[in-house]
C-alpha cells in the first residue's frame, strides 16, 4: 500500500500537469492553460514587461514527478526487469516533454528564452539515468528522504510562482480575474500523496 500510494501520487501529479491550471472567470477555452501552456504564455508576459516570472518553475513539477517515478521503479525486488526498464524509459520521456519541437530544440541550449528550460530537461534525463544506475543501492531511509524532497520541489516553487507572480499578471492580460482550476490542485494532491508515502515508509 505504501508503495502504491507513491505511484498514485506520481500519476496524479503528471495528470494534473497536463490538465488546466488557470482560466478566466468567463471559462473560455482560449483563455485556459495547462502548465506547459502557462510556461509559453508567461514568455509573452515577460516580453511585454508586465511581470517578472520565472516560468521554468512550471516545468519543475513534471521533472520532479519523472524522477519520483524512476525512483519508485528502481526499488529492489519490487518489479520485473522489463517493467522497471519501461517505467524508467517513461520517466526519461517525461523529462523531454517541455523541449521545443524540431528544429527549434537544436538551438534551444543557447536561446536566451529557452536555454534554462532546455538544461532543466537535460538535467532531468541525467537524473533519471543516475537513479537507474544507483538507486537500487540506496537504503529505505534515504529513498524516503528523496521522495519527500521531490514532493516539496514539485509542489512549492511552482505554486508560489503561480499565485505570487503569474496569476496577477494573467488577470491583467485577461482584463478580468483569472482563477486556478483543477489541474493545479491535482498536482498538489499528487505531491502530498508522495510526501505521505515517504512519511509512512519511516513510520
Amino acid at each position: 500500500m505504501k508503495r502504491s500510494l507513491a505511484l498514485i501520487g506520481v500519476a496524479l501529479a503528471v495528470l494534473g500537469w497536463y490538465a488546466p491550471w488557470v482560466t478566466s472567470t468567463r471559462r473560455l477555452a482560449a483563455l485556459t492553460y495547462n502548465a506547459l501552456d502557462l510556461t509559453e504564455f508567461s514568455k509573452f508576459i515577460i516580453r511585454a514587461g508586465m511581470a517578472s516570472i520565472t516560468r521554468e518553475w512550471f516545468l519543475v513539477p513534471l521533472i520532479a514527478a519523472a524522477l519520483a517515478l524512476a525512483l519508485w521503479a528502481s526499488q529492489p525486488d519490487s518489479l520485473s526487469r522489463p517493467l522497471r526498464y519501461a517505467l524508467t524509459f517513461l520517466a526519461a520521456v517525461l523529462c523531454l516533454v517541455p523541449l521545443p519541437p524540431y528544429p527549434f530544440f537544436l538551438k534551444a541550449y543557447r536561446s536566451a528564452e529557452d536555454r534554462l528550460s532546455f538544461w532543466l530537461c537535460i538535467a532531468g534525463v541525467l537524473g533519471v539515468a543516475l537513479v537507474f544506475a544507483l538507486s537500487r543501492r540506496v537504503t529505505g531511509r534515504w529513498r524516503s528522504v528523496a521522495f519527500g524532497m521531490l514532493a516539496l520541489l514539485g509542489a512549492v516553487p511552482a505554486t508560489w510562482e503561480f499565485f505570487m507572480r503569474a496569476l496577477p499578471a494573467i488577470s491583467q492580460v485577461y482584463g478580468s480575474p483569472a482563477q486556478p482550476v483543477w489541474g493545479l490542485w491535482a498536482v498538489l494532491a499528487g505531491f502530498v500523496l508522495l510526501a505521505v508515502s515517504a512519511a509512512l515508509r519511516e513510520a
